[in-house]
């Protein structure tokens, strides 16, 4: 099977994975958080990456545009579906919820480098600087609005 098939194949994999783990009724609720944090960050971090030339998708053909492939935002709003739908209440385990979406996120990333679908440089420390400014304005963002929102709708 050609590499650009891969790209399809894997937003296809993450929006099962969340229909089957996510009620309906959460990923309605979560899908705003998963289209700012996942999405739109994705994006933003996707632009940087091409213009300072860090980091970039590759190999995903006629599944794109430019240098955005389309199943890049579809994947991470589906996977920041599952991760606010997943995050502990608790504040201890709040703290390493973070923490683990990091570890995953690097050992993802080499799996879609060594696939052929994505271009990094070996910098260990750029990958754990972006994946935890990610993954921690995203905690932290939720939290905040979903407490604002909770709250608005409260009174």
């Amino acid at each position: 099977m050609p590499v650009e098939f891969l790209h399809p194949l894997k937003a296809i994999i993450f929006i099962l994975l969340m229909v089957v783990l996510v009620p309906k009724a959460e990923i309605r609720r979560l899908a705003g958080y998963g289209l700012l944090f996942g999405s739109v960050y994705d994006v933003i971090g996707l632009t940087i990456g091409h213009l300072t030339k860090a980091f970039s998708w590759i190999n995903f053909g006629r599944f794109g545009y430019g240098y955005l492939p389309l199943d890049s935002p579809i994947s991470w709003c589906a996977f920041y579906i599952m991760y606010f739908y997943l995050m502990p209440k608790h504040k201890p385990l709040i703290y390493l919820f973070p923490i683990s979406g990091v570890v995953m996120s690097m050992i993802y990333s080499r799996v879609l480098v060594n696939f052929g679908m994505f271009d990094e440089p070996d910098s260990f420390l750029l990958r754990v600087a972006n994946f935890s400014v990610w993954f921690t304005y995203a905690t932290w963002g939720y939290l905040k609005l979903n407490r604002y929102i909770e709250r608005k709708h409260a009174n």
